[in-house]
């Protein structure tokens, strides 16, 4: 009984310093991955939130609402994205008093396509702040 307990006893010993120099980590319960530096302000293995764009935070701007408006009258193919929101445009560069005559501004509107496509939407607005549509493209990625 001795030789039994002592077998044991060694066994014991033998798992303990294997999982010690393999280097097993505590595990957090909810999750599969370890926690590694769980400490304050430590990066720890939670999923981040999905990226919200500032146009879907705060809404889309008038002007690239008008392009989206102006889209869905011109544009034959207009079916593919009639319904889609506005995901990300670039409306914060245009500045009416920086065009000069002749000038244009490019304005482009990118609306959320299936999956990770993007219906990317081009317009053009003059020197006087009169706008007409060029285009509309797919892809995925964002073009504004």
């Amino acid at each position: 009984m001795a030789t039994q307990w002592m077998r044991n006893a060694g066994l014991g010993l033998v798992l303990s310093t294997a999982m010690f120099a393999g280097g097993a980590v505590a595990q957090d319960k909810t999750s599969d991955q370890p926690n590694v530096n769980k400490q304050e302000g430590a990066q720890t293995n939670e999923q981040e939130p999905a990226h919200e764009t500032e146009t879907q935070a705060e809404g889309a701007p008038k002007l690239a609402k008008a392009c989206l408006d102006l889209a869905l009258q011109k544009d034959e193919g207009s079916e593919k994205f009639r319904g889609n929101s506005i995901y990300e445009n670039n409306a914060k560069d245009y500045d009416a008093d920086e065009l000069e005559r002749g000038d244009t501004f490019e304005l482009r509107v990118d609306l959320l396509g299936e999956g990770n496509a993007k219906y990317n939407l081009t317009c053009q607005i003059d020197a006087d702040g009169n706008m007409t549509y060029e285009g509309m493209g797919k892809s995925t990625s964002v073009k504004s």
